[in-house]
């Protein structure tokens, strides 16, 4: 008769993909509030799981930021795709930085999303359809007029990102200055800007 005790069950797939469901959304909590600077074991805390369990779901840190931030560009390539549908691209343009500046205002892992490089393959994929849909909202906005010839989404990227990062380190940047950060933005690539 073995004396040796029985080998542990493994977590049933609908536990593991609970686990999984409940470390993404803590990640995107604590990412969203404190930047993905955070560590995984406060993200754990927050899931109610173990860092063994995080670490199962996501191998690396890097991973677990990289599918948050995958999902804030999946949103970035929605909102341009729905503005570019708009009657009035260059609206649609004004709408989708005014949409990007309140969701910044409060998001720390969508500024990271929008200005910053990922390591990882699926991060880059995400952010080239995020762009993609970014520079069609801007293709129709230069048509009708209302964007300047020269504009390029890594303009938004510079001058809003760029803007968004600052504004993010001030505790006492409010709606109306995120605001005016995405106005400012706008009107720096409408056609009137040009030279």
């Amino acid at each position: 008769m073995s004396t040796s005790p029985p080998a542990p069950l493994r977590p049933k797939r609908a536990d593991a993909l609970r686990n999984r469901a409940r470390v993404i959304a803590a990640a995107d909590e604590v990412f969203s509030e404190r930047g993905t600077e955070a560590g995984i074991p406060e993200i754990a805390l927050r899931a109610g799981v173990g860092k063994g369990t995080v670490y199962r779901s996501y191998p690396t840190k890097d991973h677990l930021v990289a599918a948050v931030v995958i999902e804030r560009l999946r949103w970035v390539e929605r909102k341009a795709t729905e503005a570019a549908q708009e009657e009035d691209a260059w609206e649609g343009f004004r709408a989708l930085l005014r949409s990007l500046a309140e969701a910044q205002r409060s998001d720390l892992a969508l500024i990271e999303a929008v200005t910053v490089a990922g390591p990882l393959s699926d991060v880059e994929a995400a952010r080239v359809r995020a762009q993609r849909a970014l520079r069609a909202l801007m293709g129709r906005a230069k048509e009708q007029g209302g964007m300047r010839a020269d504009a390029r989404p890594e303009d938004v990227r510079i001058l809003f990102g760029g803007a968004a990062r600052v504004l993010s380190a001030d505790p006492a940047a409010g709606a109306a200055a995120w605001r005016r950060c995405a106005d400012l933005t706008a009107a720096a690539l409408s056609a009137g800007a040009e030279d």
